[in-house]
């Protein structure tokens, strides 16, 4: 008497996007871990250092400091992996189309985690200096009064950081198509509209914009388009080299 196998089942394949995905995810986080690690040693430090009598405690947070630093590391954790990973990526049969998905969704996932780890550092820093009698009001050209103000602290810093990784995969394929010395060339016109975008979401910034764009909202939303300005010269990018 014969018997009928029953069909077997082939596991699922991961998606070309969700692979390079993946990969790029843990490195990022990789190096994050000890990025924020250096900063939170720096931060306690400096904390330490300004709590003697003769430092004037002016209100300035420490840990705020580190979002200029967050957002040039991002630049450039954005150019490296984006650099060393597409001939990889595309020599193991998988498309540009997936690497570009692939990175612009982990940087900007990145960008929330960033965001994140600033605004929990910053509720911390706020507490441990109020139960030392201090008072933590001005962050980085902006105002923080109370736990309330952290989620907009939060979309701000959401929004550098996100212009910064975006920033650094147009750079990072430019030096893929072009080389080291016109790479490095790129940086110029590259690098302002982070500025642009810095300046926009500051509190004090912003200040030549026309009174209709100058609500918080429609900044933000200049911002995000600085952002989608380099995703769509980094597309562009993508599909014209040749590996």
């Amino acid at each position: 008497m014969s018997t009928v196998e029953a069909p077997r089942r082939t596991p699922a394949r991961k998606s070309q996007t969700r692979r390079a995905g993946e990969w790029l995810l843990w490195s990022h986080l990789y190096m994050a871990a000890w990025f924020w690690g250096v900063v939170l040693v720096l931060a306690v430090g400096t904390s330490a250092l300004l709590s003697n009598d003769r430092f004037d405690q002016s209100g300035t947070s420490t840990i705020a400091f580190g979002v200029q630093a967050g957002m040039w590391f991002s630049f450039a954790m954005a150019i490296a992996l984006s650099l060393r990973q597409l001939e990889a990526h595309v020599a193991a049969g998988m498309t540009r189309r997936s690497f570009f998905r692939a990175n612009v969704a982990v940087s900007s996932l990145m960008a929330v985690v960033y965001a994140l780890v600033m605004v929990l550092l910053l509720w911390v820093e706020s507490l441990v200096a109020r139960a030392a009698g201090w008072e933590v009001r001005r962050v980085s050209q902006m105002m923080y009064d109370s736990v309330a103000d952290l989620p907009g602290l939060f979309v701000v810093y959401l929004l550098v950081f996100l212009v910064g990784a975006c920033a650094g995969l147009v750079v990072g394929m430019a030096y893929q198509r072009l080389g080291g010395v016109w790479g490095t060339v790129v940086l110029l016109p590259a690098i302002p509209p982070i500025f642009l975008a810095v300046d926009i979401l500051s509190e004090d910034g912003g200040g030549w914009l026309p009174d209709a764009l100058d609500p918080n909202p429609v900044r933000m939303l200049l911002a995000l388009v600085v952002a989608a300005g380099y995703v769509l010269v980094y597309r562009t990018q993508v599909r014209r080299v040749t590996i």
